[in-house]
Formats: structure tokens, C-alpha cells, sequence
């Protein structure tokens, strides 16, 4: 009875230990004053194009919001695939205005090429400018494939 009842101690930790980290990261990180670069906090997992594992793999993303570029973004990001392939994958980054209420998606596709079989295949990244507005503006990154897992959504200030 008693290693019974310890297994399903071990269970339950384990159960609340992957709920935690589950919703506990489905949260946005807040924008309290301006900052003219944030990082994205964490990665994006995903199998990239087609969905075959062959393409699996992470992308790390970051945002600027300069000065001198008012009511505008720029999104750029990078593709690590885990195994040495040339693949792509279909970026799509959400985003939101909540002091205008506007919201849009903007799409592009970055590209990894192999260097050889024994590097890491070396990404191109991606940088494009997404037309906000002015505000606090919260950005997702999500792919095109069936199976990816997000990074946590992030608020930055855009300024005017």
C-alpha cells in the first residue's frame, strides 16, 4: 500500500510540475517602459516545412522598435534545424495594438542551407518591418507546420 500510494505521489508532482510549466508560460511578458530591442523570451519549436522530422528545429526571434522608425516593428528571427538538412519553415507573427485595437499577421519564410555532414545546417534568418502603429503591441510567433511549440507572447512599445 504504502509504494502504491508513492507512485501516485510521484504522478501528481509530475502531473502539477508539467501544468505549471504549461500554463504558467502561456502568459505575455508586459512592456513597462520602452526599450529599443526586446528578445522574445524562449524559442519556437518546430518541425519546420512539410512537417518531416528532418526539418525539426527552433527559432529564436527579437523585435526593434527604433526611434527614428515611428509606428513601425522590425521582426527579425533565425532557424536552427536540429539535423543537417537544407529546409524552410513559414513564419507567421501575430500582433496586436492594444491601444488601437488593430491586429494583423505578418508571414515570411526563412531558409537553412547545409554547410556539410558534419556542421550544423547555418540558417539565413529572416528581417522584415511590420507597420504597428504606435502603442503597446503584443507579438506571437507561430509556424505553418502541424506540430510547432510557441514562444510566450511579448509586449513592446512602439513608439510615435
Amino acid at each position: 500500500m504504502n509504494g502504491k500510494r508513492t507512485g501516485a505521489v510521484r504522478l501528481a508532482t509530475v502531473v502539477a510540475a508539467i501544468a505549471a510549466m504549461v500554463w504558467g508560460s502561456a502568459g505575455t511578458a508586459a512592456a513597462t517602459e520602452y526599450r529599443p530591442y526586446t528578445m522574445i523570451p524562449g524559442h519556437t519549436y518546430t518541425l519546420g516545412e512539410f512537417n518531416g522530422i528532418q526539418c525539426a528545429g527552433q527559432l529564436t526571434s527579437g523585435i526593434q522598435t527604433p526611434d527614428y522608425r515611428p509606428g513601425v516593428a522590425l521582426f527579425g528571427t533565425t532557424f536552427f534545424p536540429f539535423f543537417t538538412a537544407p529546409c524552410a519553415v513559414e513564419l507567421q507573427v501575430n500582433w496586436h495594438n492594444l491601444d488601437t485595437g488593430e491586429r494583423g499577421t505578418a508571414t515570411s519564410r526563412v531558409v537553412t542551407f547545409t554547410r556539410s555532414s558534419f556542421q550544423p545546417s547555418e540558417s539565413t534568418g529572416d528581417f522584415f518591418e511590420i507597420a504597428t502603429k504606435p502603442g503597446r503591441v503584443v507579438f506571437t510567433v507561430n509556424t505553418g507546420s502541424l506540430h510547432h511549440v510557441a514562444a510566450p507572447a511579448v509586449e513592446v512599445r512602439v513608439l510615435g
